[in-house]
């Protein structure tokens, strides 16, 4: 009486296992997100978004406030650090109680750009890169927004941080004076 068995051997349960893991690696590297340059402009353009929304919702500064403190801003977005990974704080002011004709900007937000992408430089202005004077010293960029909706006009250029050749290398956000809307595009154009 001869037996027949049936089933898989062991060796071709361990090939199959070596297998799945090869592919499982494979689709984790593919799948693992990859921050792009438009992922940061959009990123950075909410932030001025929120400046905007929070400057129209917090209503206008006291007159003796603005002219204490040279402003009528009420929110801000400011970059500290320098590049090619600043940060981006917003920031509302926060008046002092009356007579005093003081203020104080409180942080309400932040953003650090990712390694992966390098925030090259700025213009004061909305225009395509090179078109207008840009600055690269990330230190001084500051972008205020007003009680009526207004915000200051700035444009912003990011890049990948490394060297490649496809259509989501460059990246770059503006901020419309009025309404404050955000504009962002694949490209420095």
């Amino acid at each position: 009486m001869t037996r027949t068995q049936r089933g898989f051997t062991l060796v071709e349960l361990m090939v199959v296992v070596a297998i799945v893991s090869v592919l499982a690696t494979a689709a984790g590297l593919y799948l693992r997100p990859v921050t792009r340059p438009i992922d940061v402009a959009v990123r950075v353009g909410d932030l001025m978004r929120e400046a905007n929304q929070r400057a129209i919702a917090l209503g206008p500064v006291r007159g003796d406030v603005a002219v204490a403190i040279g402003t009528r801003a009420r929110t801000r977005v400011r970059a500290i650090g320098a590049a090619p990974q600043p940060t981006f704080v917003v920031e509302r002011l926060e008046e002092a109680p009356e007579p005093a004709s003081t203020a104080t900007w409180f942080e309400i937000g932040r953003y650090t750009v990712d390694s992966a992408v390098v925030a090259d430089s700025f213009s004061n202005g909305v225009a395509a890169h090179g078109a207008l004077p840009v600055s690269t010293a990330w230190t001084s960029f500051s972008a205020s927004c007003y009680p009526d909706g207004r915000c200051d006009a700035r444009t912003l250029y990011f890049r990948l941080a490394t060297s490649a050749s496809d259509a989501e290398t460059f990246a770059r956000m503006s901020v419309l004076p009025l309404g404050g809307a955000i504009m962002t595009r694949k490209d420095w154009n």
